[in-house]
C-alpha cells in the first residue's frame, strides 16, 4: 500500500500562528474597533481634501492635513467653550419645563420627571455616566490623532497594503480601492455637510418661533441628521415636545418647520451634495440601515449606505477577474 508523505513546512505553520495572533489581537481590542474603522472612514474622506491643498499650496503634507482636520474643528470647540456652560445652567430649566409638559399630559398619568430621577440616579449610575463620558472624550481625541497619522503614512500604507495582491492584480485592486475611497469619501463629506446645514436652518427657524433652548436643540438635531432615513425624525422630537410646552401652536409650527426642511434636504439639498456619488434605490437604502443598525448599533446605521454604494464596484471587480483567470 503506497504511503503518502505530507512534508512538514514551517512557512505554513508560521502563517497558521500569525492569523491566529491577528484574529486574537482584533478579539482583544474589539472595544476600540470604532474608533480605528472610524478614523479609516475619516482618512478616506478627508485625504483627497488634503492632498489637492498640497499640490494647489505645495505647502507640506504635515500642515495640509492640519488645516483640513483640525481647522475646522476649532469652531466646535469655540462653540462648544461659549456654550456648553449655558446649557448645562439652562438643563435644570428644561427638565422643569418637560416636567410640565409631561404631568399635564394624559398619556404619562401622574408620572413625575424629577422623583424618576431620584429614584435612578444613584452614586453607581453617576460613576458609570462619568466614565462613559471620559471614554468618549478619549475616543474623540483618539480619533482624530489616529487620523492625523493615517493621512500623513497614508501614501505609504496604500502601496504596503498591495504588496499582499498577487503582482498582476495590483493595478486593478488599486483601482477599486481608489473607486471605494471616492464613494465613502463624498458620502462622508457630504453627511457632514448636510448636518450642519440642517443645525443652521433649525436653529434659525427655531430662534424665529421663539422656542427655548433654541440651540442645542439645533445641535442635537444636526447630529442625529448624521444618521440615514430616521435621523430628521429623532432629531426632531425634542423640538416638537418643548414647542408643545410653549403653545400648541407653536408645537405645530415645529412640527411644520421640520417637515419642511425634510422635504428641501431629501428633494434638494441631499441630490445637490451627493451628486449621485450613492446610486441607491430606496428599498436598498432602508435594508441596508436596517441592517447595519442591527449588526453594528449607530456606527453600522452610519456607515452603511457608503459600504452598500461600495458593493457594486467590488462584485464588478470579481466578475472580471473570474473572466481574466478562466481565459488564462
Amino acid at each position: 500500500m503506497e504511503k503518502h508523505e505530507h512534508p512538514f513546512s514551517w512557512e505554513s505553520l508560521t502563517r497558521i500562528v500569525v492569523v491566529g495572533v491577528i484574529v486574537y489581537l482584533c478579539w482583544r481590542a474589539l472595544s476600540v474597533l470604532p474608533i480605528i474603522i472610524i478614523a479609516f472612514v475619516l482618512t478616506a474622506a478627508f485625504y483627497p481634501l488634503v492632498k489637492k491643498l498640497k499640490n494647489l499650496t505645495k505647502m507640506p503634507l504635515i500642515l495640509s492635513i492640519f488645516l483640513v482636520l483640525i481647522v475646522p474643528i476649532v469652531p466646535f470647540v469655540l462653540l462648544g467653550y461659549i456654550f456648553i456652560p449655558r446649557i448645562v445652567q439652562e438643563i435644570p430649566v428644561l427638565l422643569a419645563s418637560l416636567n410640565t409638559i409631561i404631568s399635564h399630559s394624559s398619556w404619562f398619568g401622574n408620572f413625575n420627571l424629577f422623583a424618576y430621577f431620584q429614584s435612578h440616579f444613584d452614586y453607581t449610575t453617576a460613576t458609570t455616566t462619568t466614565v462613559n463620558i471620559a471614554f468618549l472624550i478619549f475616543s474623540i481625541i483618539s480619533t482624530i490623532v489616529l487620523t492625523f497619522f493615517l493621512m500623513y503614512d497614508f501614501e505609504r500604507l496604500f502601496e504596503l497594503s498591495l504588496h499582499v495582491v498577487p503582482g498582476r492584480e495590483r493595478g486593478r485592486i488599486k483601482e477599486l480601492l481608489r473607486e471605494i475611497g471616492l464613494v465613502i469619501g463624498k458620502y462622508i463629506r457630504g453627511n457632514l455637510l448636510i448636518s450642519v446645514i440642517c443645525g443652521i436652518i433649525v436653529f434659525v427657524g427655531l430662534s424665529l418661533l421663539h422656542v427655548p433652548f433654541a440651540l442645542p436643540l439645533a445641535i442635537f438635531a444636526a447630529i442625529i441628521d448624521l444618521l440615514p432615513l430616521v435621523g430628521q425624525t429623532i432629531g426632531a422630537i425634542p423640538a416638537v415636545i418643548i414647542g408643545f410646552g410653549v403653545s400648541p401652536i407653536t408645537g405645530v409650527l415645529v412640527i411644520i418647520l421640520h417637515l419642511l426642511y425634510q422635504q428641501a434636504e431629501n428633494g434638494i439639498i441631499s441630490p445637490m451634495i451627493y451628486n449621485k456619488a450613492l446610486n441607491l434605490y430606496p428599498s436598498v437604502v432602508f435594508l441596508s440601515v436596517l441592517l447595519g443598525a442591527s449588526l453594528f448599533g449607530i456606527l453600522g446605521a452610519f456607515l452603511s449606505l457608503p459600504i452598500a454604494a461600495s458593493i457594486p464596484a467590488i462584485i464588478h471587480y470579481h466578475k472580471n477577474y473570474k473572466l481574466r483567470h478562466d481565459n488564462l
